[in-house]
């Protein structure tokens, strides 16, 4: 199956705050722009990412839009006439084969999981954190451990190993989370941004009861019907209380998804470099456009 797309296609594995952090860069620099996910995600950060997608058929994040597609087909008319990114559930392959896409950005954030070759011949792939190795099982990768490495854009070589504490915010580090106790649907009647007391019920997973772990508000809440793992994050309460904090692209993303923009960019001007002689780099037009020979 090949679909025509009139812009140059990225597609982004993962729909956290991570993901549509990068696909919402990548869509402002000319992509157009996949975001492929499971079915019924358990992204907690939902205020922070286009994850809603799966659950109602489209999100909003930053001043862009998703819309779901639940065929391939109608992809195509989602990234050109109504200039959106699109959200499925479709096989990350499929999309690429029937979109000829040219850019794959791993956002998946899978920290202890070990990530397979993703490098093919017609396609330049990003791996964001932990397990990935410039050169490898991706052409470059992007290091999204908080610190000065945060963005660095490695060519070659491995990214930093996974750290498990979690930096503080308003005071409170890992303790500001909840992690399901099984694996299984996550149930609860609780929204984004909602305020919640201390060892207040917020939601169950399965017949097992999850609490607030403290004062807050919701920054991070899994939807109803979620499948979560076991040991996957559902609740995240920030103790500062403010509500606008729970929305919007927040600064540890926004930095990775300019890396990412800025590595892509660099790989298409070395291809442009090799490309054949006297042909001039458009280096002016965006980057998801295709460049004029």
């Amino acid at each position: 199956m090949n679909l025509s797309v009139a812009r140059t296609v990225a597609v982004v594995l993962g729909a956290g705050d991570v993901g549509s952090a990068v696909a919402v860069a990548l869509h402002r620099a000319g992509f157009g722009v996949v975001l492929c996910e499971e079915v019924d995600p358990a992204w907690h950060r939902r205020g922070m990412s286009f994850t809603n997608a799966w659950y109602l058929g489209g999100a909003e994040l930053d001043g862009e839009a998703t819309m779901f597609c639940a065929s391939v087909r109608s992809i195509p008319a989602v990234l050109d006439r109504h200039r959106l990114i699109a959200a499925t559930t479709w096989s990350w392959r499929g999309v690429v084969q029937a979109l000829a896409a040219t850019a794959l950005v791993d956002a998946r954030m899978r920290k202890r999981q070990p990530s397979g070759d993703l490098r093919t011949a017609a396609l330049t792939t990003v791996g964001l954190g932990p397990g990935f190795i410039a050169g490898s099982n991706v052409d470059v990768a992007v290091e999204t451990r908080w610190g000065e490495a945060l963005g660095t854009i490695i060519g070659a070589g491995p990214t930093l190993p996974f750290a498990a504490e979690s930096p503080a915010i308003g005071g409170a580090g890992d303790e500001r989370f909840v992690r399901a106790p099984a694996a299984g649907r996550f149930s609860t009647d609780r929204r984004i941004a909602g305020r919640v007391l201390k060892g207040e019920i917020l939601g169950a997973v399965g017949a097992r009861l999850v609490s607030a772990p403290l004062d807050g508000v919701l920054r991070g809440l899994s939807a109803r019907g979620a499948r979560v793992a076991q040991g996957a994050k559902v609740v995240e309460v920030d103790p500062r209380g403010e509500p606008a904090l729970c929305y919007g692209i927040a600064a540890r993303p926004r930095v990775i998804a300019g890396a990412v923009v800025d590595a892509l960019a660099e790989r298409r001007l070395q291809g442009l470099a090799a490309a054949a002689a006297g042909r001039t780099p458009d280096t002016d037009a965006p980057l998801g456009s295709a460049p004029r020979g």
